[in-house]
């Protein structure tokens, strides 16, 4: 006899799903509402929707994570990093069924605090997060991209941040578990990372110009951070071959596209620097 055909057996069954049902319910409304303003590049309103991630008045890895993240985007460094790293080690201390999810979970906030050390021009500790991401899991992408941007930041490896951009890539085109969506989007990301790598590397402006334009077509218009932060590493592409008219374009875009954000605030230093203005909106 089957086991859902036993009335007992089935309602127990039924019971056990509908409590696990309850329990995603809160996270994933907590998700959308964090994600929505995300997309269009309101962090505040995204910072402030994190707080459905507490849990009968305890903070939980989640909302470590993404406060964490958010503060990041919103250039509040010392605290971002309080909560990524509560983060990592709340996920460190937490019983997850299956270690592959628990590892994967691990990366991710690894390649987050690594992100924001970038940011913070942490570049040691930067190297250290990236690399502790890469052994918990060396199929995820973007850590290897964290490290090619690092050397590129760093000014002193292109061959290095060459190989690394080439590597994240490949692992992005067969990640398993992304969706096409969201692959399409890495990918136009890394690419944009290897744009950087090639023009500092090889200086051959046709080569580098091609992978501008096909970061760019990747990205699409996927949520505001992505493709201003594609936007960002094009015009430090540009920059790298000594275009500024180009790079400044990409500057402007990206500062346009992301007022509040991390990529925006990037944009406009470099315009700054380069004795530029960012209010003017380019063509690409």
């Amino acid at each position: 006899m089957s086991t859902f055909s036993h009335p007992i057996a089935t309602a127990v069954v039924i019971a056990i799903i509908s409590v696990l049902v309850l329990r995603m319910v809160p996270r994933m409304v907590a998700i959308h509402v964090v994600m929505e303003p995300y997309r269009r590049g309101d962090y505040e309103a995204a910072l402030r929707g994190s707080e459905k991630f507490w849990h009968r008045g305890q903070v939980t890895v989640h909302y470590c994570f993404y406060r964490g993240s958010i503060l990041a985007y919103l250039g509040r460094l010392e605290e971002a990093e309080i909560w990524l790293r509560r983060n990592i080690a709340m996920r460190d201390e937490e019983p997850v069924p299956g270690k592959e999810k628990q590892r994967r979970l691990l990366a991710i906030g690894y390649t987050c605090l690594g992100e924001l050390m970038l940011q913070a021009g942490r570049f040691d500790e930067a190297g250290e997060c990236f690399e502790k991401s890469i052994r918990h899991v060396p199929e995820r992408g973007s850590c290897y991209l964290g490290m090619a941007e690092l050397c590129l930041m760093r000014r002193d490896n292109p061959a290095e941040a060459l190989r690394w951009a080439k590597r994240g890539i490949a692992c992005e085109e067969v990640d398993p578990i992304t969706s096409r969506e969201v692959r399409a989007v890495n990918l136009g990301k890394g690419t944009a990372i290897l744009a950087w790598a090639t023009a500092a590397y090889s200086r051959s402006a046709s080569d580098m110009a091609s992978l501008v334009t096909e970061a760019i077509n990747s990205v699409g218009n996927s949520s505001v951070s992505s493709t201003a932060r594609v936007h960002y590493h094009s015009g430090c592409a540009w920059a790298e071959l000594g275009d500024l008219q180009a790079s400044a374009l990409q500057y402007q875009k990206a500062a346009k596209l992301d007022p509040q954000g991390e990529w925006g605030r990037a944009a406009r230093a470099a315009l700054r620097s380069a004795g530029q203005s960012g209010d003017a909106e380019g063509e690409a």
